[in-house]
């Protein structure tokens, strides 16, 4: 092959490194903006999760705000007083209603929390993508520097630097002559 032609084919792999460069990087700014996008949506999840355990809870309360007022009716209604242990029975059930809203509260929270977290992880793997897209394209960059170099070099308008060593010869003060015989 002549000059020319490697010449050709170093500037064809310049511009084919530096289109994929560019390529990559356009890839890893996208990618961050999809995941910015999914973290986004990870964050009205944890929001909903949030507002569904209040409603969940407060259903629950109203219910056990209810069956306290069953309670109540029918130890009236069984000619029971308001006293001692009905009080303790209804104390202890409407103790357990609300634990029970706390509990479902809790677990929202939790859930919310969960989504949250797996939001800052999408974000993160899109600021790694975007500096991976931006680290391809520099080594892309630096790929097809080379190539044109390459290129400059088989075409000869890089003159090749001559070799500062190769005057020595064999004769200079390391040459094998010059140190004395090894005796044993």
């Amino acid at each position: 092959m002549s000059g020319q032609t490697i010449a050709l084919m170093l500037i064809s792999k310049a511009a084919e490194s530096v289109m994929a460069g560019m390529s990559a990087n356009a890839a890893g700014k996208a990618n961050q903006v999809i995941a910015q996008q999914n973290a986004i949506r990870m964050r009205q999840q944890a929001n909903n999760a949030r507002l569904k355990a209040i409603f969940d809870a407060n259903l629950q309360r109203k219910k056990g705000t209810a069956a306290l007022a069953r309670g109540k009716v029918g130890f009236l209604k069984g000619g029971v007083a308001l006293a001692g242990s009905p009080v303790e029975v209804l104390g202890e059930a409407a103790a357990d209603f609300e634990f029970q809203a706390k509990t479902t509260q809790y677990g929202g929270e939790l859930d919310a929390t969960t989504f949250e977290d797996q939001a800052r992880m999408t974000e993160y793997g899109g600021r790694v993508a975007a500096w991976r897209g931006k680290t391809q394209q520099r080594q892309a960059f630096i790929g097809g520097g080379i190539s044109l170099i390459g290129a400059g070099f088989s075409s000869g308008v890089i003159p090749t630097p001559s070799n500062p060593f190769a005057s020595l010869g064999t004769s200079g003060p390391f040459s094998p002559g010059s140190f004395p015989a090894r005796t044993t």
